[in-house]
């Protein structure tokens, strides 16, 4: 990939949560960079700040420290310059799937006829145009999880934030959704920034991997993940994949040890 000026940067961001007396120091001197059409994955065990950091990236988590640079613009603490999706579908109960994918374009004072028109069309290239009128509780988790993700896209912003979208589901579902994202993502061009604690599906579907220590959050390493593309999901039960699947774990239990040793 060309060497331009990244997409995204995150310069030195540090967060300390206070609950009553106690402080938590959540991330430590993080600095990442995101290059246009590039698939970035952040992983880590859990609680170790991941869904922090992309939270501070969406400008919905204010940092003590450090800065969010957006087309080398700084946009630290504005909300609304990324497509956020988070680990929760979050749909609206009572709207149908089609309302409820048009719901941040509303938010953004498209008339509803308009916003449901561009939407129609998608709704049939994510599997969804039979359940246009449906309501959200009679969906698969997997369905659910593409809705969610249609508003994302919808959305309309280059940069798209994905927060464990797949967590809550069955390995056999989890496994077609990363192929149905690996499809999609190569149609749309989007850059797309990924926390994850699944080392599968960081390797399958990134270009790169940010491994991140246990609390407070520090990026351990980076990771080029030069597998060829188009991937499928049978690319697993590789020797090739299997190597990098152990260097991967590698990096993550010395990020763990250096934690340790702090």
């Amino acid at each position: 990939m060309a060497m331009t000026t990244p997409l995204l940067q995150v310069h030195g961001v540090s967060k300390t949560f206070v609950e009553k007396t106690r402080e938590l120091p959540t991330l430590r001197n993080v600095s990442i960079s995101v290059r246009q059409g590039e698939f970035v994955s952040i992983i880590g065990p859990s609680g170790c700040g991941k869904s922090t950091l992309l939270g501070v990236i969406a400008g919905l988590i204010p940092p003590d420290e450090g800065r969010v640079l957006l087309n080398s613009a700084v946009v630290t603490g504005q909300v609304g310059l990324a497509g956020y999706m988070p680990q929760k579908d979050l749909l609206v109960p009572w709207r149908t799937v089609l309302d409820n994918v048009i719901l941040a374009q509303e938010i953004a004072g498209v008339p509803r006829a308009e916003a449901r028109a561009k939407a129609r069309p998608l709704l049939e290239e994510f599997g969804l145009g039979p359940f246009a009128s449906a309501h959200p509780h009679t969906l698969s988790g997997g369905m659910r999880q593409r809705a969610a993700f249609l508003r994302t896209v919808l959305f309309e912003k280059e940069l798209l934030l994905l927060d464990e979208p797949f967590g809550a589901l069955d390995s056999l579902t989890r496994s077609a959704m990363h192929q149905w994202l690996l499809s999609l993502w190569e149609r749309l061009g989007k850059t797309v920034v990924l926390v994850t604690h699944d080392m599968d599906e960081a390797l399958l579907l990134s270009d790169r991997i940010y491994v991140m220590t246990p609390l407070p959050g520090q990026v351990r390493s980076e990771l080029a993940v030069t597998l060829p593309r188009p991937r499928r999901y049978d690319l697993v039960l590789t020797q090739d994949f299997i190597a990098r699947k152990a260097a991967l774990l590698a990096a993550l239990r010395d990020g763990a040890a250096l934690a340790g040793a702090a």
